[in-house]
């Protein structure tokens, strides 16, 4: 499909990497991993990343063509993804400044976004010039006013007490409760004063739960800073070439809950009533929240040459990319010295008052850094090698080697760990069209137009050995307006390095639900790298339907049907069922309660996936005004525009296996792998827009299948609401208004107001008691909700 320059106005985007979100519906592809993000052409050539066409600015656009994933083995790459190719614009020039602010109606977590670049493009030449900053702001738990999960164990902000032996805390404070009493939470004194037995007896067996929403954030402040340059032009008389350096510095806060921690209060001690040592376990609020700073510095140099030899087509790309990531996680106190305190008996010590704040200065650290280099040069070649009675045959050879060498360090609990991969790929790739029947040949005109496609590629990666890929697929259009794609594809897949060797991280108090004991708890998490993943294997049918409607100007239908199965497939597993804590029991740490502790979400091989799915994209483009004449009788053009994408996506089976021997879990009837419920089995999108004489709406309607957990027991299982939301924005191009359009100032100044979620929607959670557990409130599952951008664009 293609979409002209008078429709990507009316879509009321910045740049090219808006348009390509804005299509994003037309453009996922339900083959692969998932269906990542499109493959992206500029002027029908491979470019050297996507940094390189990002930020064009979508007046330099002239259109864009939208092709299915066979069209990405002429490229060079595999058909599990779509192809995209912007054309642009001949001649353009212009400097482009923006600023965009953001807030939620319902307060906080705003963020600001000024942009400034500059673009010349004239002919093969092309020079683009970019900065962007941006910063959000944290939006903390009690701006919502939700309540934390509670922590695993006894933690609270007073405090909760056992004995230390496992049994009772004192026998006179059984006598006086009537009752053993194994817990009770600790009353709140001042810093001098003694406590008894009797300011206990009321929080006898009954400890205290409660938390600071104030210390987490559900969503983080990052601060971010992107520099992008592209010079692109003609070396030779056939030769053309663009080089692209981009960096980028992102700094990451968050809060992750108040510092806590247990202490042993000795029998002697002049604060502790009891007749045994006993254990305090406590919320130190007295100090600031635990913290997690990340800091991410990306580089990336890209360098490409496009060229021709006789009939043959020729390109040539390469690129190196580093990143440096530095991760530090606060996960409690170094509580050393007050405990020497409390053993010693100190008189200027109460554990159940205020603790003084420089005794609860030094904090335990984990940290994870991460330098990753990698480099990757690649070449294609294309043409037609010989003729058949229907046409030509199409050939496309690609070899690519590339390199990736990662050290990571971590530092868990005082124990330092390294790891370090270094990875060779080359990959060889070929992929051959074959004309089989042609109407217009007047070649088995019955069959109207055939065309047969094989291909395939060897990746030689190191650690791993040789993996292949083999495919084939036929073309058929029986009419002009109708084609029906079929391919089946057999591929393997080394794990990422990251995957392999990301440093060990852990995180605490992280909410979870438990649908084994049906509790949400804060646990602490651990990621990272698993060096121990396999390769990846995957069988997988497509069968589509590519129809252009021959009475209905502008329309197009395409249906797409898919089924693949995986074995190896890689998987993090954060949820804690009964199914995958008896697959990977060592995953899951629980006291000797059984209240679970820790969770290992570093990635695991499962057994095998299956799935299918069928997907559908109904399009519809025309203008609002049809060209003609006027009354005096001149030409006038086609202006205004009128769209509307409507997309659903249905899944047929979703299942997993995590080991051999073990019930697959249907991920569509109640199995879960996430901390959000299964897979919605149905979800559909429709966006609309309208534009004309300066004025534009756009509309995107999204909804989503409510989807359900099923736990050891109905009351335990969780049931996730349907979600449906709507997205608005107006936009204005001043100079474009009626008695505006004289107005220098006007001209190329454009304003947006942008409403997402429009009526604050959030998926609504409940267990099989009715109740919401704690962790999913809906400002857990969408912090931001409703939330309002306006966008001042002005072009020079």
């Amino acid at each position: 499909m293609q979409i002209k320059a008078d429709e990507i106005r009316a879509y009321g985007v910045d740049s090219a990497s808006d348009l390509l979100t804005a299509i994003s519906s037309e453009t996922r592809s339900g083959r692969g991993a998932g269906g990542g993000a499109p493959i992206t052409l500029l002027n029908g050539k491979r470019v050297s990343g996507m940094q390189e066409l990002q930020d064009l600015p979508f007046e330099s656009i002239d259109h864009v063509e939208i092709f299915t994933e066979e069209e990405a083995l002429k490229y060079g790459y595999s058909a599990n993804q779509r192809v995209v190719n912007i054309i642009t614009v001949e001649h353009f020039r212009a400097v482009r400044a923006r600023l965009s602010g953001t807030t939620s109606t319902d307060g906080g977590g705003e963020t600001g976004a000024p942009f400034i670049s500059y673009t010349k493009l004239d002919g093969e030449r092309r020079i683009n010039l970019s900065a962007r900053y941006s910063d959000q702001a944290q939006l903390r738990d009690s701006r919502r006013g939700v309540v934390p999960a509670r922590a695993s164990g006894l933690y609270a902000n007073a405090g909760n007490v056992t004995a230390a032996n496992g049994g009772s805390l004192d026998p006179t404070l059984d006598a006086l409760a009537g009752t053993p009493v194994t817990v009770a939470g600790a009353p709140s004194l001042a810093s001098t004063q003694m406590p008894t037995l009797q300011d206990f007896l009321p929080y006898a067996n009954l400890p205290h739960s409660n938390g600071d929403a104030s210390a987490y954030t559900l969503q983080p402040s990052v601060q971010k800073l992107a520099l992008n340059g592209v010079v692109a032009g003609q070396i030779f008389k056939t030769v053309t070439s663009s080089l692209n350096l981009t960096y980028t510095r992102q700094d990451q806060h968050s809060l992750q809950g108040p510092a806590h921690g247990i202490l042993t209060l000795p029998a002697s001690n002049p604060f502790s009533p009891f007749s045994e040592d006993t254990l305090l376990y406590r919320n130190f609020t007295e100090t600031s929240p635990l913290r997690q700073k990340v800091h991410t510095e990306t580089a990336h140099a890209g360098l490409k040459f496009d060229g021709d030899v006789g009939n043959w087509k020729w390109n040539t790309t390469g690129s190196y990319d580093r990143s440096d990531t530095t991760t530090s996680s606060q996960t409690g106190l170094n509580l050393q010295t007050v405990q020497t305190d409390l053993t010693g008996g100190s008189i200027a010590l109460n554990p159940f008052s205020a603790f003084p704040s420089n005794d609860l200065s030094q904090r335990a650290l984990n940290t994870g850094h991460t330098i990753s280099n990698s480099g990757q040069v690649s070449g294609l070649m294309s043409g037609n090698v010989f003729s058949l009675p229907a046409g030509d045959v199409a050939t496309s050879t690609s070899l690519t080697g590339a390199l990736t060498d990662q050290n990571a360090v971590s530092s868990v609990k005082a124990v330092r760990s390294y790891s370090h991969i270094r990875r060779e790929v080359g990959t060889f790739q070929f992929n051959a069209d074959i004309p089989i029947a042609n109407k217009n040949k007047h070649v088995l005109s019955f069959l109207g137009k055939l065309d047969g496609n094989v291909n395939a590629a060897v990746d030689q990666v190191s650690q791993f050995g040789t993996l292949g890929t083999i495919g084939g697929g036929v073309t058929w259009a029986p009419l002009s307006w109708v084609q029906f794609p079929f391919s089946i594809t057999d591929s393997q897949e080394a794990p990422t390095a990251s995957q392999l060797v990301a440093p060990s991280i852990q995180t605490p108090n992280v909410t979870t639900y438990d649908y084994v004991t049906g509790q949400s708890v804060q646990v602490t998490s651990l990621s990272g790298g698993n060096p121990n993943l396999k390769a990846t294997s995957r069988h997988e049918i497509s069968l589509g339907t590519l129809i252009t409607l021959p009475y209905i100007t502008g329309a197009r239908l395409h249906v797409n049907y898919v089924h693949d199965t995986t074995h190896n497939t890689i998987r993090s597993l954060p949820t804690t069922t009964a199914a995958i804590e008896n697959a990977f029991p060592d995953r899951f740490q629980r006291n000797t309660d059984g209240v679970l502790e820790s969770v290992d979400i570093r990635p695991v091989n499962a057994e095998s996936e299956s799935r299918s799915e069928w997907n559908a994209t109904l399009s519809f483009s025309q203008p609002l005004h049809g060209s003609g004449t006027d009354r005096q009788g001149k030409p006038k053009k086609a202006h205004g525009r009128i769209y509307l994408v409507a997309t659903q996506v249905w899944r047929l089976q979703d299942t997993v296996t995590l080991r051999s021997g073990l019930p697959a879990i249907n991920l569509l009837r109640g199995g879960t792998i996430s901390g959000l419920g299964g897979q919605p089995r149905h979800e559909m999108e429709l966006q609309g827009g309208i534009y004309d004489k300066g004025l534009g709406v756009r509309l995107v309607g999204k909804w989503q299948a409510g989807t359900s957990t099923l736990a050891s027991s109905p009351a335990d299982s969780l049931y996730f609401s349907a979600l449906g939301t709507l997205d608005a924005t107006v936009f204005a191009d001043l100079g474009e208004l009626p008695h505006w359009e004289d107005r220098k100032w006007a001209k190329n100044f454009r304003l947006f107001l942008s409403v997402d979620n429009v009526f604050n929607e959030r998926i609504h959670v409940h267990n099989g008691k009715g109740a919401t557990p704690a962790g999913y409130q809906p400002a857990f599952m969408d912090p931001l909700g409703r939330t309002i951008t306006f966008s001042i664009r002005k072009t020079v």
